[in-house]
């Protein structure tokens, strides 16, 4: 196989460092090849967020990512020179001329599993699945945080097993374009940035 380039795309709180860094991990495990690069603006509650992850199952020459071969867009922060072959979004973060799918993560982490912050272990479940990662349960639980491992692991699992139809089925209430704002807004008042998830997910 040739290198793979991912991309995970948002703002503080949003679980992008979570994301990254356990599907690193479980790739690490599973004798990949790995490097992971983070950016994020740290003068700035609630700014942007970056991740880049490169893979491969020979030794990478070249971590540096212009073309993704995956973005997972959980808001619109990242860099405007990117260009990427599919992107994994939440609601209404698609660009126009791209190739990807619109999955309302926050909405259906809160919808299966009581809690939002499982939205972004839906999202990783579904960048696993799209890159044609198989894992075993064994290995994800390895890598995964020790506070609620079987919820995690169902999260991922049934990210990856969403397909073209129960996609299309999902019926989105909340962008995460809206969610990022409100985001913003509460972190920057002064609210912390745990409860501001809370807050921004309130329907």
């Amino acid at each position: 196989m040739s290198a793979k380039f991912i991309v995970i795309d948002g703002v503080g709180g949003q679980g992008v460092r979570v994301i990254g860094s356990t599907m690193a991990s479980l790739l690490a495990v599973m004798d990949y090849h790995v490097t992971l690069l983070f950016d994020y603006d740290s003068s700035v509650r609630g700014g942007m967020s970056e991740a880049f992850l490169t893979y491969d199952r020979e030794p990478i020459s070249n971590f540096v990512v212009e073309c993704a071969d995956v973005v997972v867009r959980l808001a619109d922060r990242g860099p405007m020179h990117l260009t990427t072959d599919y992107v994994i979004a939440d609601c209404d973060l698609i660009k126009p001329g791209e190739r990807g799918e619109e999955i309302p993560f926050l909405q259906l982490g809160v919808d299966k599993f009581g809690r939002d912050l499982f939205g972004n272990m839906i999202a990783l479940g579904r960048l696993l699945c799209v890159c044609d990662v198989e894992f075993t349960d064994d290995a994800l639980r390895a890598v995964l945080p020790k506070k609620y491992v079987e919820e995690n692991v169902a999260a991922i699992k049934y990210g990856y097993g969403l397909d073209e139809s129960s996609i299309k089925a999902i019926e989105p209430e909340q962008a995460a374009s809206s969610f990022a704002a409100k985001y913003a807004r509460e972190v920057l008042a002064g609210t912390a940035p745990d409860k501001a998830v809370e807050l921004a997910a309130a329907r």
